[in-house]
């Protein structure tokens, strides 16, 4: 059984809330509430990852198993798909070094803002495959 529009747009307005998070955080960390922002950015890339377990990578998994080839749409789904989880490595990378499990590099932002930049892009192509598999838009 595939995902039905109202699961598509229950996952739409949660990732809308989380990177409305996410800039939250970058407001935080621009202001030098680290603290603040690690946990907020824990928060969020938890949830995150919880979404990805329980809807998102299903439903890639059953959207795969029916491939037929390679057309734009399916271009622009993988685009979707890598650049959300070179937010979620960057993220992974972030707390492993803050951590002290990995070594750390010198300065963190211009990681932070990557991941920042991949999740606006993954959610900017998300809204878009959106309109296009459930809202006609082509």
């Amino acid at each position: 059984m595939g995902v039905t529009k109202g699961v598509a747009t229950f996952n739409l307005v949660i990732q809308v809330i989380l990177i409305v998070g996410a800039l939250t955080g970058a407001t935080l960390a621009w202001k030098h509430k680290f603290s603040r922002h690690c946990l907020l950015m824990r928060v969020l890339m938890g949830a995150q990852i919880l979404v990805i377990g329980i809807i998102m990578a299903p439903q890639l998994s059953r959207y795969v198993s029916h491939w037929h080839g390679f057309s734009t749409f399916n271009v622009e789904l993988i685009i979707h798909h890598v650049f959300g989880l070179i937010a979620l490595a960057l993220w992974i990378y972030i707390n492993l070094a803050f951590t002290g499990v990995v070594k750390a590099p010198r300065r963190y932002r211009w990681y932070m803002r990557s991941a920042l930049a991949s999740w606006l892009i993954s959610l900017g192509l998300g809204i878009y495959l959106y309109g296009h598999i459930w809202q006609g838009w082509r």
